[in-house]
């Protein structure tokens, strides 16, 4: 009898479904000749939630798992249909929450964050449902890669709101690459206002294990408004990653003019901070070859010209290399003015 319930639900033919259970036939008994989902699992993945709602009020038990971990909570959210209202009725009959499937550990919520991250528009039906789910599961919960389901959140979700409610996450929470959620919010390039929100109430001096800040990030990746606001929320410009490199060194060696004008109006910034080949930023501009970054760091007349590199190189000597002097000649004209305006300085 039980092979009927399987097929009703697998048919999606609710009437049939009803006239198995009235027939008193096992509403969890798995599919032996299949993958071993009871019928429950498989009204889950299809998002049918009026044959959800029937199998719960028939007593099945919400918290079995498939083959590879997943409960009824997993399998509908994947689904993507009637996500909302199937949630919430299996909530209602106590399945839990917490438990992470096998393959990625991750949890309803994990799943349920990335799926409304991904909706093109906000319902606050979305905004209902996920409470409930933080409500009752424990939303510090980290999958596999060490992510909570603020990091999902925090990469793509514009929903000011959503994101509020994840924040009984830890927000100084690091996944497997030490990116907390406002760095996975910057790294996927997520709304300006999102990376606002998750900065005011993050601490900014954390790095990944690259020994990256939020602000080394954004200067990688050319974000001058969000290089303004995170200076002016106290980050610092002077923090060096496992290279050494501060954000002004990341944004001379791509030749970042906006982004370095800004930081030679800082005046917390350390123009003569070496990395751990020596270089400074004005050592690293001169590299690249970028004219103008050299011609802004010196004006800023805070760079000390006779710092050597690990190859007791100065600026001026790395501008005169043969190959350097060929491709920038003006690099080495500018740099040997500006040493000879110091000297003559001096005295």
């Amino acid at each position: 009898m039980s092979g009927g319930v399987h097929r009703a639900v697998a048919d999606q033919d609710y009437h049939a479904l009803v006239r198995c259970v009235q027939d008193g036939c096992d509403v969890d008994e798995p599919h032996w000749e299949g993958d071993g989902k009871t019928p429950l699992h498989i009204a889950a993945s299809l998002g049918n939630y009026d044959m959800i709602k029937l199998l719960c009020e028939r007593g099945c038990d919400t918290n079995v798992r498939t083959i590879r971990g997943e409960t009824a909570l997993h399998l509908v959210i994947t689904s993507k249909k009637d996500v909302f209202s199937s949630v919430d009725i299996l909530l209602d009959y106590r399945c839990d929450g917490n438990i992470q499937e096998n393959l990625q550990g991750q949890t309803p919520l994990h799943l349920l964050a990335k799926y409304v991250a991904g909706l093109p528009t906000y319902a606050d039906r979305a905004v209902v449902c996920l409470r409930n789910l933080i409500e009752n599961s424990n939303p510090r919960l980290a999958d596999a890669r060490g992510r909570t389901a603020l990091h999902h959140l925090a990469r793509s979700c514009t929903n000011l709101e959503l994101i509020k409610d994840l924040f009984v996450c830890d927000l100084t929470a690091r996944n497997c690459r030490g990116e907390t959620p406002l760095h996975e919010a910057l790294e996927n390039d997520n709304a300006f206002d999102v990376v606002r929100l998750l900065a005011a109430n993050s601490d900014l001096s954390i790095a990944n294990n690259y020994g990256e800040t939020p602000l080394h990030v954004v200067a990688r990746k050319r974000k001058l408004s969000l290089i303004q606001y995170l200076v002016s929320m106290g980050a610092s410009p002077n923090a060096q990653e496992v290279k050494g490199n501060t954000p002004l060194h990341l944004m001379a060696e791509r030749g970042y003019l906006e982004g370095v004008k800004f930081l030679t109006e800082c005046s917390l910034v350390d123009f003569n901070l070496q990395n751990n080949d020596g270089l400074t930023a004005l050592h690293v501009a001169v590299e690249s070859g970028f004219f103008d970054v050299v011609k802004l760091l010196l004006e800023a007349e805070a760079c000390d010209l006779t710092l050597k590199d690990s190859d007791l190189q100065t600026a001026l000597e790395l501008a005169q290399q043969e190959y350097r002097r060929r491709s920038h000649p003006h690099l080495s004209v500018l740099l040997s003015d500006q040493v000879k305006r110091n000297s003559t300085t001096k005295f």
